[in-house]
């Protein structure tokens, strides 16, 4: 068996190029929802202030403390998108090491 030949063959379900692509799409999508919760936890924020000040009536700070779920929500999906494109690299990492010691 030639080596070129055996380092075209890989022998696995999946292409090594995709899921590189896919962990890298699963971090750009956890920072584009994690801007998309603080951007509308600010609006949110803004638009309470500017109401209470615009009818003259006191700010509603139960609304506020509520609000600060929004930016915590949108972390916590952010660093799990990002533990799982890491897992990904993890587990490629595996299935290489795993596969040059079987050669060994």
């Amino acid at each position: 068996m030639d080596k070129q030949d055996h380092t075209q063959f890989s022998g696995t379900y999946f292409e090594k190029d995709v899921v590189l692509r896919l962990g890298r799409w699963t971090r750009f999508l956890g920072w584009a929802i994690l801007t998309i919760y603080f951007v509308q936890f600010a609006f949110d924020l803004g638009l309470n202030i500017y109401y209470s000040q615009q009818g003259g009536y006191p700010l509603d700070f139960s609304f506020v403390l509520n609000s600060f779920s929004r930016p915590f929500q949108g972390a916590m999906i952010f660093v799990i998108l990002h533990v799982l494109a890491q897992a990904l690299l993890i587990l490629l990492d595996i299935e290489d090491n795993t596969r040059r010691a079987a050669r060994k």
